[in-house]
């Protein structure tokens, strides 16, 4: 392709929704919930998944989060080889800001691996706000430059 006259490195950008949020979220956001369901919270399993959905629906509707999941089983993010969360692109990445929150109730500051996790997952929150930001950042851009080569035409002629 880049051989084609006009293309360049320059002409790619990432796939945001297949890289991100149905590509690195899907473990990072599974793990976390199987951390916390598994290992951080004293109950059962099924105890405690309940305690984070809950959670979870509370921290949606504080966030006013569009997309939503409509329930949670442990087989939505538990697969043989690795926690790997289930669900759709937009379910996912609404998710996210959502769980930092659920992480943020249950963590133990002291711990370091904690303090790492909850980077992690606030990281790849704003890693998403950042990328919108250049989308919009590109658009102005494009649309100044129409706008600049079309008042150039109307100053040569």
């Amino acid at each position: 392709m880049l051989k084609i006259e006009g293309v360049t490195i320059l002409s790619f950008y990432p796939d945001w929704m297949h890289c991100k949020s149905l590509g690195i979220d899907k473990p990072l956001l599974g793990s976390v919930l199987y951390v916390l369901v598994h290992y951080i919270l004293p109950g059962g399993v099924e105890d405690n998944l309940s305690a984070v959905w809950r959670d979870i629906e509370s921290f949606y509707d504080e966030l006013n989060s569009e997309n939503r999941y409509g329930h949670m089983r442990q087989t939505m993010f538990h697969t043989k080889s690795q926690p790997k969360l289930k669900g759709k692109a937009a379910e996912v990445k609404d998710l996210c800001p959502v769980l930092v929150l659920v992480w943020q109730k249950y963590m133990n500051p002291l711990l370091p691996i904690h303090q790492k996790i909850l980077m992690v997952l606030k990281g790849s929150y704003k890693s998403l706000r950042v990328f919108i930001c250049y989308i919009v950042f590109r658009v102005l851009c494009f649309w100044m430059m129409v706008v600049d080569c079309r008042l150039a035409g109307k100053i040569i002629a």
